[in-house]
């Protein structure tokens, strides 16, 4: 399916999952319900991409094992089932070969890999870049999936202080088919960056957080799209549902700008 002009992603943060130190037993059948209603709710109010990730699972691993994929596969199977729209595929802290395949599995469009390239410090220690193994992920698998890599992603620290050596590198050296800019300081920093760094890299770029309804507009006309988690949930908890209404006032701001597909 092809990517619309301008991508409204909202993402399905979901309950603690099998494998994960803190899941506390919801059966995955009923994870797998409650995200394709949400997802169904997404459309709804005029997103343009999903994505599921297992957000809520703590302390979060880097690397997943069998019965977090198994149960991602599961659940993400049930929204590419529920929705006509792509769906992406975010797993652990940086396990981009499990989302590669879970991806293949389900049928879904996109993966986001928050450190393709490079070395950050997070909660957990190092996190190095997983270029090599997502690359042969893909072709051992002929997974026709995109890879969405973030460019110094929120939750750890690069240890590179150059946004546009690691937009280069990921693009370059981990053919990376969108880059993500996330700015703690804010959506202005985030756009600020992305003006720059389109010197860097010929893709399209995402804003990977902090968006708001009163940065939306801004963010749809200087960049290629968004992605949204928080913002649209009904609470601050990790794993809290979509609020429909708060996600079709996104919807409707963007469909004041004319970038809808």
């Amino acid at each position: 399916m092809p990517l619309a002009p301008f991508r409204l992603v909202g993402v399905l943060h979901l309950p603690p999952l099998p494998g994960a130190v803190n899941y506390a037993g919801v059966p995955v059948s009923a994870i797998a319900e409650r995200a394709a209603e949400d997802a169904a709710a997404l459309v709804a109010a005029g997103f343009t991409h999903v994505m599921v990730q297992d957000a809520s699972d703590m302390p979060q691993a880097v690397r997943v094992d069998a019965p977090t994929v198994a149960a991602l596969a599961v659940v993400g199977a049930a929204v590419t089932r529920a929705v006509d729209v792509p769906v992406g595929v975010v797993v652990g802290h940086n396990d981009g070969p499990s989302a590669v395949a879970i991806a293949h599995a389900i049928g879904a469009t996109f993966v986001r890999v928050k450190v393709l390239t490079g070395v950050s410090v997070g909660p957990t220690g190092w996190i190095e870049g997983c270029a090599h193994d997502v690359a042969t992920m893909r072709r051992r698998l002929g997974a026709d999936v995109e890879v969405w890599a973030d460019v110094h992603e929120a939750t750890s620290l690069a240890l590179t202080g150059s946004p546009a050596w690691a937009a280069k590198e990921a693009h370059d050296f981990g053919l990376a088919d969108v880059l993500v800019v996330t700015r703690d300081s804010g959506v202005a920093d985030a756009l600020d960056d992305i003006e720059r760094l389109r010197a860097v890299a010929d893709v399209p770029f995402v804003v990977g957080g902090r968006v708001t309804l009163d940065t939306i507009d801004d963010a749809v006309r200087r960049s290629d799209g968004v992605v949204l988690g928080s913002a649209i949930k009904r609470s601050s908890a990790p794993d809290a549902r979509i609020d429909p209404e708060t996600a079709a006032r996104f919807g409707r701001a963007l469909d004041t700008t004319g970038h809808r597909a």
